[in-house]
């Protein structure tokens, strides 16, 4: 099965590097991992004002920060085989676009655990995930 793991770089996507890691028989032996790290997009009026290069130059400086740490935590726990790839726009559109596409079964994430009065506030990657995926989703606190 291909699993996707939304990743960004907090101490959340940790957590939930680590649980994959210690539960590597039901999540990471013999399944296809793909790390997905979606950066917010740029606003269209600064990206016509600002050269291609600078803004690719950007969004890949902006992965780094954020693959460097999932490929240290990823490799310490002796998982090796996994994928990494970077979308960028609206996550909680571009994690379940990626699935779909990727045909993953299963997408995983680290969670804020903000609760209802906090997502009613702020909303949450997380549940608007939940609530638009048309395969599980695994939430980790």
């Amino acid at each position: 099965m291909k699993i996707l793991v939304a990743v960004d770089g907090s101490p959340y996507t940790q957590k939930a590097l680590a649980y994959l890691a210690e539960h590597r028989t039901m999540f990471v032996d013999g399944h296809e991992l793909l790390v997905l790290h979606v950066c917010t997009a740029l606003p269209g009026n600064v990206k016509r004002h600002v050269a291609k290069e600078i803004v690719d130059g950007y969004y890949a400086e902006e992965a780094a920060k954020v693959f460097e740490p999932v490929k240290k935590t990823l490799t310490e726990h002796g998982v090796s085989a996994f994928t990494t790839q970077e979308r960028h726009g609206h996550a909680p559109e571009e994690i379940v676009a990626a699935a779909k596409e990727a045909g993953a079964g299963l997408i995983v994430m680290g969670t804020h655990g903000h609760g209802l009065f906090g997502r009613a506030l702020m909303g949450s990657v997380a549940s608007k995930v939940v609530a638009e995926s048309p395969v599980s989703v695994l939430l980790v606190k």
